[in-house]
């Protein structure tokens, strides 16, 4: 577990990592079912299998992984809001579809700042893994309930099997839309490996250069990689494209073992669905 907001920005340039939730969806989701802007940190779950407590009343949300949450033994709705009672627990089990779930207190959690941002991310030695035990503070908000729950139009279905649309860099990437995929064991915050029976033919390397998120590179072993949230700055393999925004906390979600297809999308069509996204949630300012 790991406390995540959006992400730190613009701090490339000294070879940091952006950080920032895996499951932008669900993060964003479980923000707004208690009225908070989205840049309040959550708590990111991953496997599940952990329980949280308070000192007071507090509302809560929880989006994301369905991890059979229960409140004294009586099951939480995943993708709602609820209340947790003084000395009540909140027990989460196993996930048993998805990777991550996302949990939202009112106003937030509380936790030092660093270069402007909550965000973990272990790889620069920002912030720590959240053990047992540990506390972390709430800001508290004028949030008293009733419960939300998110329509089940933007409940999203996290198979076993998924598309994503990629915005090509250039016309010598056919190959990658013919390829079924799977998602490897290796896979982490830094990125998604893609194993396949038979690799993509390799590509020689580039000048090093910056790689935003969901960039697709190539390395010399033809197995794809979808960098994300905690990817290096910058690289020199052979970039294939770019995985559309909206796309990412599919594979975000996705569990080893789970078949992936990429087909091709144009850049307008993914800066339509992102901007709508923005606004939605209320991303742009």
């Amino acid at each position: 577990m790991q406390l995540q907001d959006l992400g730190r920005f613009g701090v490339a340039h000294h070879g940091l990592s952006q950080g920032g939730p895996l499951d932008l969806h669900a993060h964003c989701w479980a923000n707004r079912l208690l009225g908070n802007p989205v840049s309040c940190a959550t708590i990111e779950i991953t496997f599940g299998n952990t329980e949280f407590s308070t000192q007071k009343d507090t509302w809560l949300a929880l989006c994301g992984a369905d991890m059979h949450a229960t409140i004294e033994g009586k099951p939480v709705p995943t993708w709602s809001s609820f209340l947790l009672k003084n000395n009540q627990s909140l027990k989460l089990s196993y996930t048993c579809s998805g990777m991550h779930s996302y949990l939202a207190a009112t106003g937030g959690f509380d936790s030092s700042r660093i270069l402007g941002s909550q965000s973990t991310v272990l790889r620069n030695d920002i912030g720590n893994l959240l053990n047992p035990d540990d506390q972390v503070r709430i800001h508290g908000s004028q949030f008293d309930g009733p419960a939300t729950y998110t329509p089940p139009c933007y409940i999203p279905n996290y198979s076993d099997q998924i598309e994503l649309r990629m915005i090509s860099y250039g016309e010598e990437t056919p190959e990658v839309f013919q390829t079924q995929f799977s998602v490897s064991q290796r896979s982490n915050r830094m990125g998604s490996i893609l194993e396949t029976k038979s690799p993509l033919s390799p590509k020689s390397g580039i000048i090093s250069e910056a790689l935003p998120i969901g960039t697709v590179q190539l390395p010399p072993d033809g197995k794809p990689i979808i960098l994300l949230n905690d990817r290096q700055t910058q690289g020199g393999y052979y970039k294939l494209g770019s995985i559309m925004r909206c796309d990412l906390p599919k594979i975000a979600q996705a569990a080893a073992g789970t078949r992936v297809s990429i087909r091709q999308v144009d850049l307008e069509s993914a800066r339509k669905d992102w901007l709508e996204f923005c606004h939605f949630f209320r991303l742009l300012g």
